[in-house]
């Protein structure tokens, strides 16, 4: 029997489509899930919003974790606790989602210099300059739309947010990465957001998950953090169980610090993006911090017409305000 030219061609274009759909098939079962979590302001009402739940699956390889500002040492010794008490959950995450193929950013903004002979530095370092360089991507954001900035803050951090008594002397007394967060050569490290922009879309990465601290500062505003890359068309998230927050307890609105960050995170939610925790890696319960003595409330509804929905969050807010839950 004659093999024939177009008989070939259509062997070869079978076997291209087979192909094609195996690996489209092994990226889908790659896939993750990830349960996004927002709130919605109500019309007409000043403590009512409606939280939403978003459920996406994220291929790895379109996908990468940002560690912000987890240094060795932070001024206030409180800070520096938490972020050494943060470590272990957080570099067992960046582990498990490593392995699964996550590009995996640190940035300890600051102390670059320290690693300049990584090759994980060199790895940013000698990445091509994105040609899509959004505008103000190497800039801090301190809000990201009046609205945001018309709400403010939810919490009162203007005396630099040390919760220790008495407050710690403000200095920079960082150098690295706290050394419980393990840094491979596959990782990349850099804290400029032009270099952090460049690495993304070099990668085709659209997925960013932002941990580390501080929520309310560097977690937000940096040029590689929440703002920039939400206005700037990421679908970023911010893991809210492996986060902290610059919050002095004796500040408005005078809530534990814990709550504090709770707060923030609800600030987060309704005003720049969605949160995860760190569950969608782990499959296990959100990290907790072990001074983290609140008690907990269940709330179960299901009755449409009570507007449960709505009510429940602006009760749960109240609790949290008034009676440290």
């Amino acid at each position: 029997m004659r093999s024939t030219k177009h008989g070939t061609n259509i062997v070869v274009s079978v076997l291209a489509v087979a192909f094609f759909s195996i690996s489209a098939s092994a990226d889908a079962a790659n896939d993750f899930d990830v349960n996004m979590r927002t709130r919605e302001a109500l019309p007409d009402s000043n403590d009512l919003y409606r939280v939403s739940y978003q459920k996406q699956a994220w291929t790895p390889q379109e996908t990468a974790i940002i560690v912000c500002d987890m240094w060795n040492q932070h001024w206030c010794q409180g800070a520096t606790r938490r972020v050494g008490e943060l470590a272990q959950p957080m570099n067992h995450v960046v582990s498990l989602a490593r392995d699964r193929g996550v590009m995996i950013i640190h940035a300890p903004s600051g102390t670059i210099d320290h690693y300049k002979n990584h090759p994980a530095r060199q790895l940013a370092k000698n990445t091509p300059k994105s040609a899509t360089l959004p505008e103000g991507i190497a800039d801090w954001c301190h809000w990201e739309n009046d609205t945001e900035k018309q709400a403010g803050y939810p919490i009162d951090h203007s005396d630099g947010g040390c919760d220790c008594t008495p407050q710690c002397e403000q200095a920079s007394p960082w150098t690295r990465q706290v050394d419980g967060i393990g840094i491979e050569d596959e990782d990349a490290i850099s804290d400029s957001g032009i270099e952090v922009w460049s690495l993304l879309e070099q990668r085709g990465i659209q997925n960013v998950i932002l941990m580390g601290v501080h929520a309310n500062m560097c977690v937000l505003g940096r040029p590689f953090g929440l703002r920039n890359l939400d206005r700037f068309g990421k679908n970023v998230v911010l893991m809210r169980d492996l986060t902290d927050t610059m919050y002095n307890s004796r500040m408005a609105p005078k809530v534990s610090h814990f709550t504090g960050t709770d707060l923030l995170v609800e600030h987060v939610e309704t005003y720049v993006c969605p949160t995860i925790t760190s569950t969608v890696f782990t499959g296990k319960p959100a990290f907790r911090f072990k001074n983290d003595k609140r008690p907990r409330v269940v709330f179960i509804s299901a009755e449409s017409e009570y507007g449960s929905a709505e009510t429940l969050p602006g009760f749960a807010h109240d609790l949290q305000l008034h009676h440290g839950l």
